[in-house]
Protein backbone atom coordinates (compact mmCIF):
# COMPACT_ATOMS: atom_id res chain seq x y z
CA UNK A 1 0.00 0.00 0.00
CA UNK A 2 0.94 2.92 -1.16
CA UNK A 3 1.70 6.15 1.45
CA UNK A 4 -0.50 8.88 1.13
CA UNK A 5 0.29 12.18 -0.74
CA UNK A 6 0.37 13.92 2.58
CA UNK A 7 3.04 11.13 3.69
CA UNK A 8 4.82 11.85 0.86
CA UNK A 9 5.29 14.89 1.25
CA UNK A 10 6.05 15.19 5.08
CA UNK A 11 8.75 12.43 4.46
CA UNK A 12 10.05 14.68 1.71
CA UNK A 13 10.50 17.57 3.40
CA UNK A 14 11.99 16.26 6.23
CA UNK A 15 14.94 14.57 3.50
CA UNK A 16 15.62 17.85 2.56
CA UNK A 17 16.01 19.09 6.17
CA UNK A 18 18.49 16.50 7.26
CA UNK A 19 20.19 17.05 3.93
CA UNK A 20 20.48 20.78 4.66
CA UNK A 21 21.59 20.25 7.80
CA UNK A 22 24.65 17.77 6.83
CA UNK A 23 25.27 20.16 4.48
CA UNK A 24 25.95 23.17 6.02
CA UNK A 25 27.21 21.64 9.61
CA UNK A 26 30.17 22.67 9.73
CA UNK A 27 33.19 19.80 9.98
CA UNK A 28 36.73 21.15 12.02
CA UNK A 29 39.59 21.32 10.22
CA UNK A 30 43.16 21.88 11.66
CA UNK A 31 45.43 24.36 10.71
CA UNK A 32 48.89 23.91 12.09
CA UNK A 33 51.68 26.94 11.84
CA UNK A 34 55.38 24.71 11.78
CA UNK A 35 59.12 26.63 12.65
CA UNK A 36 62.31 24.49 11.22
CA UNK A 37 65.06 23.72 13.31
CA UNK A 38 68.36 24.90 12.18
CA UNK A 39 71.70 25.37 12.53
CA UNK A 40 73.66 28.68 13.49
CA UNK A 41 74.59 30.41 16.39
CA UNK A 42 73.16 32.00 19.58
CA UNK A 43 73.82 35.18 21.48
CA UNK A 44 72.51 35.39 25.01
CA UNK A 45 71.49 38.94 25.91
CA UNK A 46 71.61 40.21 29.32
CA UNK A 47 69.43 43.09 29.74
CA UNK A 48 69.27 44.78 33.92
CA UNK A 49 68.31 47.91 35.72
CA UNK A 50 71.46 50.82 36.20
CA UNK A 51 72.03 53.97 37.58
CA UNK A 52 73.75 56.58 35.65
CA UNK A 53 76.51 58.07 38.63
CA UNK A 54 79.24 60.54 37.71
CA UNK A 55 82.95 59.41 37.64
CA UNK A 56 83.76 60.86 41.20
CA UNK A 57 81.37 62.58 43.33
CA UNK A 58 82.39 64.53 46.89
CA UNK A 59 80.65 65.25 49.92
CA UNK A 60 82.34 68.10 50.75
CA UNK A 61 82.30 68.99 54.59
CA UNK A 62 83.22 71.02 57.88
CA UNK A 63 85.85 70.13 59.82
CA UNK A 64 85.05 72.44 62.48
CA UNK A 65 81.86 74.20 64.30
CA UNK A 66 80.12 77.17 63.44
CA UNK A 67 77.50 79.34 61.43
CA UNK A 68 77.42 79.82 57.96
CA UNK A 69 78.65 82.89 57.10
CA UNK A 70 78.37 83.08 53.40
CA UNK A 71 77.90 80.63 50.40
CA UNK A 72 79.55 81.23 47.06
CA UNK A 73 78.48 78.71 45.09
CA UNK A 74 74.89 77.04 44.44
CA UNK A 75 72.91 74.31 42.27
CA UNK A 76 75.14 73.68 39.00
CA UNK A 77 77.49 76.17 39.78
CA UNK A 78 81.17 75.06 38.25
CA UNK A 79 83.63 74.71 40.46
CA UNK A 80 87.49 74.44 40.47
CA UNK A 81 89.78 72.82 42.97
CA UNK A 82 90.81 75.38 45.91
CA UNK A 83 88.27 77.32 45.03
CA UNK A 84 86.45 79.18 48.03
CA UNK A 85 82.47 77.68 48.12
CA UNK A 86 81.67 78.81 51.82
CA UNK A 87 82.93 81.06 54.66
CA UNK A 88 82.00 79.73 58.17
CA UNK A 89 82.25 82.62 60.97
CA UNK A 90 85.58 83.00 61.72
CA UNK A 91 85.44 84.82 65.13
CA UNK A 92 86.01 82.46 67.86
CA UNK A 93 88.57 80.67 65.97
CA UNK A 94 90.60 84.28 65.73
CA UNK A 95 89.67 85.10 69.18
CA UNK A 96 91.11 81.35 69.72
CA UNK A 97 94.23 81.62 67.72
CA UNK A 98 95.65 85.26 69.73
CA UNK A 99 95.16 83.18 72.51
CA UNK A 100 97.26 80.68 71.51
CA UNK A 101 99.69 83.09 69.94
CA UNK A 102 99.87 84.88 73.59
CA UNK A 103 100.66 81.55 75.38
CA UNK A 104 103.22 80.82 73.18
CA UNK A 105 104.54 84.11 74.00
CA UNK A 106 104.67 83.83 77.70
CA UNK A 107 106.03 79.57 77.12
CA UNK A 108 109.74 81.21 74.97
CA UNK A 109 109.99 84.02 77.50
CA UNK A 110 109.84 81.31 80.25
CA UNK A 111 111.96 79.36 78.48
CA UNK A 112 114.37 81.97 77.92
CA UNK A 113 114.24 83.26 81.83
CA UNK A 114 115.26 79.07 82.53
CA UNK A 115 117.95 79.16 80.06
CA UNK A 116 119.57 82.12 81.90
CA UNK A 117 118.52 80.87 85.45
CA UNK A 118 120.55 77.69 84.16
CA UNK A 119 123.34 79.60 83.20
CA UNK A 120 123.52 81.31 86.71
CA UNK A 121 123.72 78.19 88.38
CA UNK A 122 125.95 76.32 86.98
CA UNK A 123 128.24 79.43 87.09
CA UNK A 124 128.44 79.10 90.78
CA UNK A 125 128.66 75.29 90.02
CA UNK A 126 132.12 76.51 88.42
CA UNK A 127 133.12 78.26 91.55
CA UNK A 128 132.03 75.81 93.60
CA UNK A 129 134.26 73.39 91.78
CA UNK A 130 137.16 75.54 91.94
CA UNK A 131 137.21 76.50 95.83
CA UNK A 132 137.08 72.43 96.15
CA UNK A 133 139.75 71.67 94.70
CA UNK A 134 141.65 74.61 96.50
CA UNK A 135 139.97 73.50 99.31
CA UNK A 136 141.14 69.50 98.71
CA UNK A 137 145.09 70.81 98.13
CA UNK A 138 145.14 72.96 101.07
CA UNK A 139 143.67 70.22 103.55
CA UNK A 140 146.54 68.04 101.89
CA UNK A 141 149.03 69.60 103.46
CA UNK A 142 146.72 70.60 106.72
CA UNK A 143 146.63 74.20 106.07
CA UNK A 144 142.91 73.96 106.80
CA UNK A 145 140.82 72.26 109.04
CA UNK A 146 138.69 69.61 108.15
CA UNK A 147 135.54 71.53 108.32
CA UNK A 148 136.56 74.40 105.18
CA UNK A 149 136.95 70.76 103.43
CA UNK A 150 133.90 69.77 104.48
CA UNK A 151 131.49 72.93 103.57
CA UNK A 152 133.81 72.98 100.00
CA UNK A 153 132.32 69.92 99.17
CA UNK A 154 128.45 70.72 100.50
CA UNK A 155 128.66 73.45 98.53
CA UNK A 156 129.84 71.75 95.42
CA UNK A 157 127.42 69.46 95.87
CA UNK A 158 124.58 71.86 96.23
CA UNK A 159 125.71 73.79 93.20
CA UNK A 160 125.01 70.51 91.22
CA UNK A 161 121.74 70.34 92.70
CA UNK A 162 121.13 73.45 91.46
CA UNK A 163 122.01 73.06 88.01
CA UNK A 164 120.30 69.67 87.43
CA UNK A 165 117.39 71.41 88.35
CA UNK A 166 117.82 74.46 86.44
CA UNK A 167 118.25 71.56 83.25
CA UNK A 168 115.08 69.78 84.45
CA UNK A 169 113.02 73.85 83.82
CA UNK A 170 114.66 74.50 81.33
CA UNK A 171 113.60 70.99 79.33
CA UNK A 172 109.87 71.79 81.12
CA UNK A 173 109.79 75.23 79.43
CA UNK A 174 111.28 73.63 76.20
CA UNK A 175 107.96 71.21 76.43
CA UNK A 176 105.97 73.85 77.78
CA UNK A 177 106.90 76.01 74.67
CA UNK A 178 106.51 72.86 72.27
CA UNK A 179 103.16 72.74 73.26
CA UNK A 180 101.98 76.08 72.45
CA UNK A 181 103.31 76.42 69.37
CA UNK A 182 101.31 73.19 68.63
CA UNK A 183 98.47 75.11 70.17
CA UNK A 184 99.07 78.17 67.58
CA UNK A 185 99.13 75.77 64.95
CA UNK A 186 96.05 73.90 65.86
CA UNK A 187 94.29 77.36 66.15
CA UNK A 188 95.58 78.18 62.71
CA UNK A 189 94.40 75.67 61.08
CA UNK A 190 90.86 75.52 62.76
CA UNK A 191 90.56 79.10 61.46
CA UNK A 192 91.08 78.36 57.97
CA UNK A 193 89.09 75.50 58.01
CA UNK A 194 86.67 78.09 58.61
CA UNK A 195 86.60 78.54 54.64
CA UNK A 196 85.49 75.47 52.89
CA UNK A 197 87.32 74.99 49.22
CA UNK A 198 86.40 72.57 46.26
CA UNK A 199 88.51 69.62 46.31
CA UNK A 200 88.20 68.87 43.15
CA UNK A 201 87.38 70.33 40.03
CA UNK A 202 83.56 69.82 38.93
CA UNK A 203 79.98 70.76 39.26
CA UNK A 204 77.49 71.42 42.70
CA UNK A 205 75.16 68.93 42.36
CA UNK A 206 73.41 69.69 45.89
CA UNK A 207 73.79 71.52 48.63
CA UNK A 208 72.35 70.91 52.17
CA UNK A 209 72.58 74.34 54.10
CA UNK A 210 72.06 77.93 53.86
CA UNK A 211 73.30 80.86 54.79
CA UNK A 212 73.04 81.59 59.12
CA UNK A 213 72.64 77.37 59.63
CA UNK A 214 75.17 76.46 62.48
CA UNK A 215 76.85 73.48 62.02
CA UNK A 216 77.95 71.00 64.44
CA UNK A 217 81.01 68.83 63.62
CA UNK A 218 81.97 67.44 67.36
CA UNK A 219 80.60 63.51 66.35
CA UNK A 220 80.23 63.90 62.54
CA UNK A 221 81.44 66.25 59.60
CA UNK A 222 78.66 67.67 58.07
CA UNK A 223 77.76 68.14 54.81
CA UNK A 224 77.31 71.33 53.03
CA UNK A 225 77.77 70.75 49.31
CA UNK A 226 77.94 67.41 46.92
CA UNK A 227 80.05 67.74 43.49
CA UNK A 228 80.27 65.89 41.11
CA UNK A 229 83.37 65.65 38.43
CA UNK A 230 83.05 66.71 34.63
CA UNK A 231 79.79 64.73 33.24
CA UNK A 232 81.75 64.32 29.60
CA UNK A 233 82.45 60.86 31.34
CA UNK A 234 79.65 59.03 33.23
CA UNK A 235 79.56 55.62 34.47
CA UNK A 236 76.41 53.16 34.76
CA UNK A 237 76.51 51.43 37.51
CA UNK A 238 74.59 47.68 36.55
CA UNK A 239 72.91 45.20 38.92
CA UNK A 240 73.84 41.99 37.31
CA UNK A 241 71.87 38.69 38.01
CA UNK A 242 74.44 35.91 39.55
CA UNK A 243 73.54 33.29 36.58
CA UNK A 244 74.78 36.18 34.15
CA UNK A 245 77.64 36.73 35.80
CA UNK A 246 80.00 34.25 34.73
CA UNK A 247 79.43 35.34 31.04
CA UNK A 248 80.53 38.90 31.50
CA UNK A 249 83.76 40.22 31.21
CA UNK A 250 85.59 43.68 30.60
CA UNK A 251 85.88 45.29 27.69
CA UNK A 252 82.94 44.25 26.05
CA UNK A 253 80.08 46.58 24.55
CA UNK A 254 76.77 47.63 26.43
CA UNK A 255 73.95 49.69 24.60
CA UNK A 256 71.20 51.28 26.96
CA UNK A 257 68.32 53.80 27.24
CA UNK A 258 66.82 56.35 29.53
CA UNK A 259 63.41 57.32 30.30
CA UNK A 260 64.63 61.03 29.58
CA UNK A 261 65.53 60.06 25.78
CA UNK A 262 63.52 57.04 24.98
CA UNK A 263 64.18 57.37 20.98
CA UNK A 264 67.80 57.29 22.05
CA UNK A 265 70.19 54.17 22.29
CA UNK A 266 73.69 54.98 24.49
CA UNK A 267 76.84 52.79 24.19
CA UNK A 268 79.44 52.19 26.41
CA UNK A 269 82.38 49.44 27.42
CA UNK A 270 81.87 47.29 30.94
CA UNK A 271 84.71 48.42 32.33
CA UNK A 272 84.70 46.74 35.95
CA UNK A 273 83.34 43.48 37.64
CA UNK A 274 82.70 43.93 41.22
CA UNK A 275 83.50 40.71 43.00
CA UNK A 276 81.58 41.19 45.92
CA UNK A 277 77.45 40.74 45.93
CA UNK A 278 75.27 43.72 46.27
CA UNK A 279 73.66 44.46 49.58
CA UNK A 280 70.38 44.70 50.67
CA UNK A 281 68.57 42.92 47.67
CA UNK A 282 66.57 39.42 47.94
CA UNK A 283 68.42 38.19 44.59
CA UNK A 284 72.02 37.77 44.54
CA UNK A 285 73.45 40.05 42.06
CA UNK A 286 76.89 41.54 40.98
CA UNK A 287 77.48 45.08 40.12
CA UNK A 288 79.14 45.96 36.80
CA UNK A 289 80.46 49.12 35.56
CA UNK A 290 79.79 50.83 32.26
CA UNK A 291 81.58 53.39 31.18
CA UNK A 292 80.09 56.17 29.22
CA UNK A 293 81.22 58.75 27.19
CA UNK A 294 78.92 61.80 27.43
CA UNK A 295 80.47 64.55 25.38
CA UNK A 296 77.27 67.17 25.07
CA UNK A 297 76.34 66.23 29.47
CA UNK A 298 72.90 65.10 28.35
CA UNK A 299 73.64 62.01 31.03
CA UNK A 300 72.74 63.25 34.19
CA UNK A 301 73.81 61.14 37.78
CA UNK A 302 70.46 59.40 39.28
CA UNK A 303 68.67 58.38 35.45
CA UNK A 304 67.51 55.02 35.41
CA UNK A 305 69.14 52.82 32.40
CA UNK A 306 67.76 49.70 30.96
CA UNK A 307 71.13 48.27 30.22
CA UNK A 308 71.92 45.28 27.49
CA UNK A 309 75.17 43.59 27.59
CA UNK A 310 75.86 40.98 25.83
CA UNK A 311 76.32 37.47 27.59
CA UNK A 312 77.21 33.88 26.50
CA UNK A 313 77.65 32.80 22.94
CA UNK A 314 77.56 29.89 21.14
CA UNK A 315 79.58 30.24 17.55
CA UNK A 316 77.41 26.91 15.97
CA UNK A 317 74.80 25.13 17.79
CA UNK A 318 71.20 23.42 16.63
CA UNK A 319 68.61 26.00 17.28
CA UNK A 320 64.78 25.05 18.52
CA UNK A 321 62.57 28.36 17.86
CA UNK A 322 61.50 29.25 21.22
CA UNK A 323 57.82 29.08 19.67
CA UNK A 324 58.13 25.54 19.17
CA UNK A 325 59.04 24.65 22.81
CA UNK A 326 56.20 27.14 24.03
CA UNK A 327 53.61 25.10 22.15
CA UNK A 328 51.44 22.04 23.75
CA UNK A 329 48.46 20.67 21.51
CA UNK A 330 45.26 22.35 22.85
CA UNK A 331 43.04 20.17 24.34
CA UNK A 332 39.92 20.63 21.64
CA UNK A 333 42.45 20.08 18.65
CA UNK A 334 43.32 16.39 20.17
CA UNK A 335 39.63 15.94 20.63
CA UNK A 336 38.85 16.63 17.03
CA UNK A 337 41.86 13.86 16.14
CA UNK A 338 40.28 11.86 18.78
CA UNK A 339 43.95 11.80 20.48
CA UNK A 340 44.29 12.34 24.40
CA UNK A 341 46.70 14.52 25.54
CA UNK A 342 50.13 12.43 26.59
CA UNK A 343 51.21 12.39 30.06
CA UNK A 344 54.49 14.08 29.85
CA UNK A 345 55.95 16.30 32.76
CA UNK A 346 55.09 19.81 32.73
CA UNK A 347 58.97 19.98 34.06
CA UNK A 348 60.39 18.45 30.86
CA UNK A 349 61.10 20.26 27.89
CA UNK A 350 59.12 19.25 24.39
CA UNK A 351 58.66 19.76 21.31
CA UNK A 352 55.81 18.23 18.68
CA UNK A 353 55.89 17.55 15.38
CA UNK A 354 52.63 16.59 12.94
CA UNK A 355 52.14 14.18 10.30
CA UNK A 356 48.69 15.32 9.15
CA UNK A 357 47.13 12.68 11.06
CA UNK A 358 48.31 12.89 14.72
CA UNK A 359 50.60 15.10 17.01
CA UNK A 360 53.96 13.37 18.28
CA UNK A 361 56.13 15.21 21.26
CA UNK A 362 59.45 14.63 21.38
CA UNK A 363 60.68 15.04 24.74
CA UNK A 364 64.89 17.25 24.27
CA UNK A 365 67.26 18.45 26.61
CA UNK A 366 67.86 22.95 26.07
CA UNK A 367 71.17 25.05 26.98
CA UNK A 368 71.58 28.33 26.19
CA UNK A 369 68.99 30.10 24.63
CA UNK A 370 68.01 33.88 23.42
CA UNK A 371 65.56 36.00 22.74
CA UNK A 372 64.30 33.61 19.59
CA UNK A 373 66.18 30.60 19.69
CA UNK A 374 67.30 27.59 22.47
CA UNK A 375 69.94 25.03 21.87
CA UNK A 376 69.25 21.32 22.00
CA UNK A 377 71.71 19.62 23.59
CA UNK A 378 70.32 16.29 23.29
CA UNK A 379 66.78 15.12 21.52
CA UNK A 380 65.63 13.44 18.61
CA UNK A 381 65.21 16.33 16.11
CA UNK A 382 68.03 17.44 13.71
CA UNK A 383 68.24 20.83 11.71
CA UNK A 384 65.71 21.18 8.50
CA UNK A 385 63.25 19.07 10.94
CA UNK A 386 59.48 21.02 10.98
CA UNK A 387 58.69 21.87 14.62
CA UNK A 388 55.06 22.85 15.48
CA UNK A 389 54.27 26.12 16.88
CA UNK A 390 50.51 26.73 16.67
CA UNK A 391 47.29 24.72 16.23
CA UNK A 392 43.24 25.95 15.82
CA UNK A 393 40.62 24.51 14.15
CA UNK A 394 38.20 26.10 11.81
CA UNK A 395 34.71 25.58 10.71
CA UNK A 396 34.51 24.35 6.84
CA UNK A 397 31.25 23.96 5.13
CA UNK A 398 30.37 20.64 2.47
CA UNK A 399 30.12 21.44 -0.69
Amino acid sequence: MRPSRPLRWALSALLLVALAVWRFHPTPQIEIESAQVTDGPITRRVVATGTVQAVTTVEVGTQVSGSVQSLEVDFNSVVHAGQVIAQLDPSLYGAALERARAGLGQAEAAFVQAQADLMGVRTVEDDARIKLGRARQLAANQLIPTSDLDAAEIAMNEASADVQSGDARVNEAQAAMAEAKAGVDQATIDLDHTTIRSPIDGIVVARYVGVGQTLAAAVQAPALFSIASDFRRVLVQVDVDESDVDDLTAGEPASFQVESYPDETFHGTVMQLRPQPATGATVVTYTAIVDVANPDERLRPGMTAEVALRGAQRERAVRIPNSALAFRPPPDVLNALGETEPSIPETSPEVWEYDGQQFTPIAVQTGLADTRWTELLNGAIRPGDALVTRATLTPRYRP
